[in-house]
Order: C-alpha cells, then sequence, then structure tokens
C-alpha cells in the first residue's frame, strides 16, 4: 500500500472552498482560485469531483466502479491519482480522521 493510500484511509474529501466550479455538458469546469488555473474534467472526473463531498476514498471508489465499467484495483489507482492532482492545484481539502490507536 502507498503512503497515500494508506493515510487517505483516514480521510474525507471534499471540494476546496478556494475554488469556483460548473457542471456544462457533463464536463466539471473547475477554477482554482489560488493558482489561477482552469481544469475542465472528463465525464469520470467530473463524477469523482461530484463525490467530494466529504467521503471517504473507498466510498469514491465504488460510486465510480458502479457507474462506469472499470476495475476495483484500476479505479483506486486512477481515483488516487486524480485526489493528488486536486491536492496539487488547491482544489481538494482534506479532513483526516484520527485512527483508533490515535484518540
Amino acid at each position: 500500500m502507498t503512503s497515500d493510500t494508506e493515510r487517505w484511509s483516514f480521510a474525507k474529501f471534499r471540494q476546496s472552498e478556494r475554488t469556483a466550479s460548473r457542471i456544462i455538458e457533463g464536463k466539471a469546469i473547475v477554477i482554482a482560485i489560488d493558482h489561477n488555473q482552469l481544469h475542465v474534467l472528463n465525464s469520470v472526473a467530473t463524477r469523482v469531483w461530484q463525490l467530494l463531498d466529504g467521503r471517504f476514498a473507498h466510498e469514491i471508489v465504488a460510486a465510480i466502479v458502479g457507474e462506469f465499467e472499470v476495475e476495483p484495483a484500476k479505479a483506486q489507482r486512477d481515483v488516487e491519482r486524480f485526489l493528488a492532482e486536486l491536492l496539487a492545484t488547491g482544489a481538494l481539502q482534506i479532513d483526516e480522521q484520527p485512527r483508533a490507536h490515535e484518540r
């Protein structure tokens, strides 16, 4: 397991408050305000973007597997890669939950 996968298994993801977005013709247009960047997302990335409402990564992956023809392992890799890209552009907010042994 990668360090992001392990760390992110205890995190909930949501769209950053520092973004603006609209869905036009099935594609999300996302503006990362702090980085002054505009992104046009494909249909799968748009669905991931819509699911960034405080869900765990595994919940997002399960939704993508259920809605698109993709193997779970590939969906997990692709979702994690996309989350990392969103984080790098300032478009993602992570709410980390304490692990049971850290409480």
